[in-house]
């Protein structure tokens, strides 16, 4: 034994192991970009690299086919990337050794170093940043250790079945990331309804709405323009949600259009960057497609406002932000104009100015009778189903200062508020529960509902481990509730467990030239650093059995792509080098390590997320460890990571087993977590 560990790197006997889980957060692969980019560096190198590197494969192989997929895979920073998922794992083990005899055979013939350098080269030509800001180091460690390909999209992360699969995103990554089992998602139950009918009963809407109505005050609401397809968007929102919207209130409920009056935000992060205006299948974009859809309920007129994202949907408790969308709402202030035509050339006009949808300043529609102004009493409806980027807009229509005023000052942050009235009481329904004190404190409804799940490691660690046994969740601000109410399996706190301690590092603001998230291209590290130094600390204290934390950079700098390219790649070089460096940390204080990711965002340029593969690595604490059933195929699922930490810090599997089945309900096989280790 080893620091408390067998030879292939477990606790031993069921004694206490410990671990480390670090969240990459947005870095993901793209399998045909990296067969594609394979070939272009072999037919790059010279004849006498690319002949060793041939006879090395041919030697490593037992025949031709063989050989020319070693030949490809021994060219890449990290073979994992390179495999066909659909292997089994021994097949992928076989795989693997192969190349490592290649990749020997190269390096002691001084070539590596040619092969990396053209890698580099061909990647910076394809904009592709996994490989041009590689850190050589953690690459070798990926490839030295266990590592798995991991699915991040569509039905493995809680979502519909579409085509093409509805793209990853941090929440739900990390609610799989925390769970025993599959988390559906509430996008998946609203959809659902919709389906089925009885969104168009839901109560909570259709109270909100008449009620309003027969108080002879308005109906507003907010939509994410995003989601028409999986594939772009449909993170925060989904379009059919909005159809449905549409169709209750106008067709069914029969609101006249001049009473309602709807604020349109445009993305530019999860969906192109540009998607207001171009994207592919859609004419016009989402404007044009949300143009169409009120006119066929005669309801254009109801579109009052138009601003973007990072304005409007604000998490890091910046009160410019804030007070922008709540001004543009209750006062009308933004920029006048009194037509869609004339909101395209706003758009188009920030377009030419550099600037995505994300940042599209505060626009107010006159549609000849003065700009729209929620008024006391009104209705407001929030579209938007997830939680993270609604709390402050919510907070603020609520009246919710005291709220507001926490939140802000907790990231560092303290607010006038001198624009905050307190007179509103509107009738306010959210699509899905923001902050469950919205609705305690502040009579906000919700139309769906949003409840725990209850196959969460976290909240079932008082029952899996020892009183005195502590975990520790570390994030910066903008992550905060990713690295806390998310991975806990959407739970705002402990719910009384004495074992959680939660560190949230202040993200970079305005003092640092940070005012949106659109600025994080200044300060493209972010707060890696500062975590990686927190985490090596609590390390070096063996106070808590395990530690999670979220290296932000990559899907914050991500998200900024095309136009920060250099700035992502530094974010994505600095986050892999802290890799290489805490594990080495990690190794030393005896700790396991387990990286994985939520989703993919920065391996593609372009602003949105991804509906590429993660990888998941595991470094034992000592020793090696071996890969689960070999006769499985050679593949992951985010919900089978909470399985191998628990596997890692000692945590008796049958004990785990047991709670699966109280609480798995209906769920498949296939949707049930297991450790990626043996």
């Amino acid at each position: 034994m080893v620091n408390g560990y067998s030879s292939n790197g477990l606790s031993e006997g069921g004694s206490k192991g410990r671990a480390l889980l670090v969240v990459t957060d947005g870095l993901g692969f793209d399998p045909d970009t990296v067969m594609r980019l394979s070939s272009r560096v072999i037919d790059a190198l010279s004849p006498r690299t690319r002949r060793s590197l041939l006879d090395l494969a041919l030697e490593a192989s037992p025949g031709s086919y063989e050989m020319l997929a070693i030949t490809r895979l021994a060219v890449l920073p990290i073979t994992a990337e390179g495999l066909n998922p659909g292997l089994t794992w021994e097949k992928a083990e076989e795989s693997l050794r192969r190349v490592r005899f290649v990749r020997e055979g190269l390096r002691e013939r001084r070539q590596l170093a040619e092969i990396g350098s053209i890698r580099r080269q061909i990647a910076l030509e394809s904009r592709y940043i996994p490989w041009f800001a590689e850190d050589p180091a953690w690459s070798e460690i990926v490839n030295l250790n266990l590592t798995v390909p991991t699915r991040a999209s569509g039905v493995w992360v809680g979502y519909e079945d579409v085509d093409p699969p509805v793209q990853g995103n941090s929440e739900t990554g990390h609610q799989q990331i925390g769970n025993l089992a599959l988390a559906p998602q509430i996008p998946l139950q609203i959809s659902q309804s919709i389906t089925d009918g009885t969104f168009f009963e839901n109560g909570m809407i259709v109270e909100a709405i008449e009620g309003a109505v027969a108080a002879g005050k308005n109906v507003n609401f907010s939509f994410l323009l995003s989601g028409i397809r999986g594939s772009d968007g449909r993170v925060h929102s989904a379009w059919n949600h909005l159809e449905a919207f549409c169709e209750l209130v106008f067709e069914r409920l029969r609101i006249s259009p001049a009473r309602v009056r709807m604020q349109a935000i445009l993305d530019g992060r999860d969906a192109p960057a540009r998607g207001s205006m171009e994207l592919d299948g859609v004419e016009g974009g989402y404007l044009g497609e949300l143009e169409r859809l009120l006119k066929r309920h005669d309801a254009v007129r109801s579109l009052a406002w138009v601003i973007g994202r990072s304005l409007s949907m604000d998490r890091d408790y910046r009160e410019g932000n804030a007070r922008c969308d709540y001004l543009l709402m209750t006062e009308g202030e933004g920029e006048v104009v009194s037509s869609f035509d004339e909101v395209r050339e706003i758009v188009s006009s920030a377009h030419e100015h550099g600037l995505t949808d994300a940042d599209v300043p505060a626009i107010a529609l006159d549609h000849r009778n003065g700009t729209a102004k929620i008024g006391r009493g009104d209705a407001f409806i929030n579209l938007n189903f997830r939680s993270d980027r609604q709390r402050s807009k919510t907070a603020s229509l609520c009246g919710a200062r005291e709220y507001l005023d926490r939140e802000a000052k907790s990231r560092g942050r303290n607010w006038e508020f001198d624009w905050l009235r307190n007179d509103l009481n509107l009738r306010m329904c959210t699509m899905a529960e923001y902050d469950a004190e919205f609705e305690a404190r502040y009579g906000v409804k919700v139309a769906f509902p949003i409840t725990p799940h209850q196959l969460n490691l976290f909240s079932h660690w008082d029952r899996l481990t020892d009183e005195d046994d502590l975990y520790l969740l570390v994030a910066e601000s903008v992550k905060a509730s990713h690295m806390g109410y998310f991975v806990r399996g959407r739970r705002e706190a402990e719910q009384g467990s004495k074992s959680e301690d939660r560190w949230v590092v202040p993200s970079d603001g305005a003092n640092e030239g940070v005012h949106s998230d659109s600025d994080f291209y200044l300060r493209p590290v972010m707060k890696t650093r500062e975590i990686a130094q927190l985490v090596s600390e609590a390390m070096g204290t063996r106070e808590y059995r395990l530690i999670a934390c979220n290296l932000a950079a990559p899907d914050m700098v991500g998200h900024l792509l095309p136009a920060r390219f250099d700035a992502a790649a530094e974010a994505y070089r600095a986050t892999v080098a802290t890799l290489a460096e805490l594990s080495g940390v990690a190794r030393a204080n005896g700790y396991s390590m387990v990286v994985t990711s939520d989703h993919g965002n920065i391996e593609n340029d372009a602003p949105t997320h991804t509906i590429n593969p993660v990888l998941t690595t595991v470094l034992p604490a000592a020793g090696r460890v071996e890969p689960r059933e070999i006769e499985e195929d050679y593949s992951a699922n985010l919900y089978d990571v909470s399985h191998t930490l628990a596997r890692l810090i000692g945590i008796d599997a049958r004990e785990i087993e047991g709670i699966v089945g109280v609480f798995r309900g209906g769920l498949g096989e296939d949707f049930v977590g297991k450790s990626i280790v043996g």
